[in-house]
């Protein structure tokens, strides 16, 4: 059972997640223009049109069953207490408490049937790499989308950071840079932390502070120098970010209306659209409380209304301001949960099948790809494996999924080598 803490949820392992605010360094490697060149010459002849995505992950798991992927004829332990709802694409039907984005049902394609998730890791690695965690200290670490998105189209000398992540950046994330570098690290932002972006140190003695740093660095050992230029390159690019205040200002959703405001209900999802607006290239957001081993339709009568009103409103400003087709939003948890109603009336984990959300991005939508049995246990149609997700992701945003970059033992190292992007959304 998932219980609510003060600054964050538990999960059932225990795991608290909490938003932070942290600018630091923790990958080591970097390319050269030739390689980065070389980089972009081979994700050129991808078609992706969207500059820019929204990652949305669903911390705990949602119930496939009673969100996107509803079955009203299946027996009552199965279907559980919620209808399903009619969308604006026919036959397309989804839970009754997302009467918002049912909607709007021609802008959203539904994949109900990916499979082979891992069953007990309660994080978003997979999702945010196409590698769980578990992998990643055995094989060795994979960057993330955004660490990806930043280091092959990230501008150096930019006002705005390419990466902003309003959740921690812990190893079991995926969220971090892995052997792309320091400066492809996200900013991390908590609610009132924002402040801190914000400049509070006069511009001379901030100068004054950079040449400090400068004189030091050639004191440096010379062991130690690639270390050291990796970890001052990004301190350097903090204190351009934060003295520009642009990120600031971009986070400041206090210069929304009030009325916007309420029709977000969820500030993250209101910085996020400025963040995507202002120039940001990769947004990673976190609603979580899914993870609802014991009275699961108890809690989704709260937290499915509550995320349908802010995804609606982030989907209806990125149309609004022309943003729709070049923002790709991508939206799910990092597994399904039982068909079959517990005795303490949840649902647990069920790696077999789960669903996810896509809006935007130049994608096709007004569509569902795969299908799960009648009870919602397995994939039937079309199994959709998450690295197949991934590989979509990529392409959208004009990058190959088979793109290689180098690892910190010089080894070629490809983003998500096995895997296609789904066609059906491509073209």
């Amino acid at each position: 059972m998932a219980v609510r803490q003060r600054d964050g949820y538990r999960l059932c392992t225990g795991i608290t997640r909490r938003d932070t605010l942290r600018v630091g360094a923790l990958g080591l490697a970097g390319f050269g223009l030739a390689d980065l060149l070389q980089l972009r010459a081979e994700a050129a002849p991808s078609t992706g049109r969207a500059k820019s995505i929204v990652m949305i992950h669903l911390g705990g798991g949602p119930s496939h069953l009673d969100t996107y992927d509803p079955k009203p004829d299946a027996p009552a332990e199965y279907r559980g207490e919620f209808t399903a709802i009619p969308t604006r694409v026919d036959g397309i039907r989804i839970g009754e408490l997302f009467p918002l984005q049912a909607q709007i049902m021609d802008r959203l394609t539904l994949v109900r049937s990916i499979s082979r998730v891992l069953p007990e890791e309660h994080a978003s690695s997979l999702m945010c790499t196409g590698y769980g965690f578990t992998e990643r200290r055995v094989q060795g670490d994979h960057p993330s989308v955004g660490a990806v998105v930043s280091k092959i189209y990230g501008a150096p000398n930019a006002l705005l950071p390419s990466y902003v992540s309003f959740r921690g950046r812990d190893y079991e994330s995926g969220l971090g840079a892995a052997f792309l570098g320091a400066n492809h690290e996200p900013l991390t932002v908590q609610g009132p932390g924002k402040q801190d972006l914000q400049l509070r140190i006069p511009a001379t003695r901030l100068a004054s502070r950079r040449q400090v740093l400068e004189r030091v660095n050639r004191f440096r050992t010379e062991a130690e120098a690639g270390e050291v230029e990796a970890r001052d390159a990004f301190t350097r690019r903090a204190l351009e970010v934060v003295s520009s205040s642009a990120t600031y200002t971009a986070l400041d959703v206090s210069k929304e209306t009030e009325a916007t405001r309420k029709r977000y209900s969820n500030d993250q999802f209101l910085a996020a659209r400025r963040l995507v607006e202002a120039g940001v290239q990769c947004v990673s957001l976190e609603y979580g409380g899914w993870d609802t081993h014991e009275q699961n339709f108890t809690a989704l009568r709260r937290l499915m209304p509550n995320l349908d009103r802010p995804f609606r409103a982030l989907l209806d400003d990125l149309r609004d301001r022309g943003l729709e087709d070049e923002t790709l939003v991508v939206m799910w948890g990092e597994f399904g949960r039982t068909p079959r109603v517990n005795g303490s009336a949840g649902r647990d984990h069920w790696p077999q099948v789960m669903s996810a959300v896509l809006a935007g991005g130049g994608l096709r939508m007004g569509q569902v790809i795969g299908a799960t049995d009648s009870t919602g246990s397995v994939a039937a149609e079309e199994p959709v494996r998450v690295r197949e997700m991934i590989a979509t992701l990529y392409h959208a945003l004009g990058i190959q999924p088979s793109t290689l970059f180098t690892d910190l033992q010089q080894r070629p190292i490809a983003l998500v080598p096995d895997a296609e992007p789904l066609r059906k959304l491509t073209g």
